[in-house]
Order: structure tokens, then sequence, then C-alpha cells
């Protein structure tokens, strides 16, 4: 039996910047940054045929994911869910290829489960109604936790103090 508290790890996926933050919230539903890339992190996918794009935007996302476990693993607690939060598609990519990795991560990630929303107007998310899910279930009580949290996690997002960096791989 662990004695971990359980957490939503939170990715918010800056489609913009090609840069992504990850983070958890206390029971307190007060937000607990992890990690964070910098922009042009997910860049390397722009260019690619579909099936490339698609490709490296999973495994550099699952990379994320399994960092964010490691954070959580030394504080203490553990994934109960994976929330991935885009604030838009990928731009230069087939309109296709946010459903299709939203899809991947839903059905080849099942423990924790997965959901995939994206924050159509950015990630000013007022209420629930501001986040459309793109695959998997945002169930009640993640939800409870993630969307009154989330203003605060976004206003974090350029403190770089409380962030740890992770340095874009070299090519």
């Amino acid at each position: 039996m662990s004695d971990r508290q359980l957490a939503p790890l939170v990715v918010l996926i800056d489609t913009a910047a090609c840069c992504w933050h990850a983070a958890t919230f206390d029971l307190s539903g007060n937000p607990i940054p992890l990690l964070r890339s910098d922009e042009g992190n997910l860049d390397p996918y722009l260019g690619q045929p579909f099936d490339e794009q698609i490709s490296f935007l999973r495994h550099r996302i699952a990379g994320v994911l399994q960092r964010g476990c490691d954070r959580l693993f030394a504080r203490h607690m553990k994934a109960s869910h994976f929330v991935l939060i885009a604030d838009g598609n990928f731009p230069e990519a087939d309109e296709s290829v946010t459903p299709r990795l939203a899809e991947h991560f839903v059905q080849w990630m099942m423990n924790p489960p997965v959901v995939y929303l994206r924050a159509p107007q950015g990630f000013n998310v007022q209420d629930a109604g501001d986040l459309e899910v793109i695959a998997g279930d945002f169930p009640a009580e993640i939800a409870s936790i993630v969307q009154p949290g989330l203003s605060q996690l976004v206003a974090l997002q350029n403190d770089a103090e409380c962030w740890e960096r992770i340095a874009a791989p070299q090519r």
C-alpha cells in the first residue's frame, strides 16, 4: 500500500511558443510548478510529414509525463490522472494532428488515465465550458481540482524561478 498522495499531473502545451509546463496541485488546490521547457522545445515537428509529426510529439510529451511522474515521486506524490491542456492546434500542422495525438495518449496510457483538453481562448479558463475535451474523460473530481487553480498556474508560467527548466535536447 502506497502512502503517496494522489494528484493530477497537468501539462500546459503552449502551441504558439512550442513549449510546455508540467505541474500539479496540492490538496488545497494550489498549483505546484514542476518542470518547464524553453520556447521552441516542440519545434522539431515543424516541416515534417504527418506521421513524423505525430511520432515526435508523442515521444516528447511522453517524456514530459515521465519526468513529471519522477518529480511527483520525489514529493511523495503519485499521478492520479494525466491532464494535457493545449491552447490550440499545433501551428503549421494538419488539423488532425491534435486529435490523433490526443487519441494516442488516451488509448495507450490507461493508468493513470489521460484527458487531452484544448483551451481555444487560451489558458484564461473561467469555467469548465472554456475547456474542450479532445479525447478521454475529464471526471468531475479532477476538474474540481484543475479548473479552479488553472489561472493561478498560468500566472506562474513567467516566473522562471519556480520551475525546473528542462533544456532542449541537442540535435
